[in-house]
C-alpha cells in the first residue's frame, strides 16, 4: 500500500495544520456510519479489535471516524502534495 509523508512544519494541536490534515484524512477514509468504498480485507486485524469504532470505520484509530470531513480539506491536500514534489 503506498503512502504520502507531508512535511507540515507547525506544532501540533487541535488548531494546528497537523491536526486539520489528521481529522480530515481520519474522517474523509473513515467507513463509520457509511457504506464501505473500500472495505478492509477478510483477513483485517481490525475485524477482531474490542474497539467498536476501529472494527465498524476499517481504521487502526478511534478519534474522528465518525466526523464528516471539510471538502476544503482536499485543496489543502493537493497544496501541500504539489509543494512536497517541488521539494524534491
Amino acid at each position: 500500500m503506498p503512502f504520502l509523508w507531508l512535511g507540515i512544519e507547525d506544532e501540533a494541536g487541535p488548531d494546528s495544520l497537523r491536526g486539520y490534515v489528521e481529522r480530515n484524512a481520519i474522517s474523509l477514509l473513515s467507513n463509520f456510519g457509511n457504506s464501505p468504498l473500500d472495505p478492509p480485507s477478510q483477513g483485517w486485524l481490525g475485524h477482531f479489535c474490542n474497539r467498536e469504532r476501529v472494527r465498524i470505520s476499517g481504521l487502526w484509530n478511534s478519534n474522528h471516524v465518525d466526523e464528516g470531513y471539510d471538502p476544503a480539506f482536499l485543496d489543502t491536500l493537493e497544496h501541500l502534495t504539489n509543494r512536497m514534489g517541488e521539494e524534491s
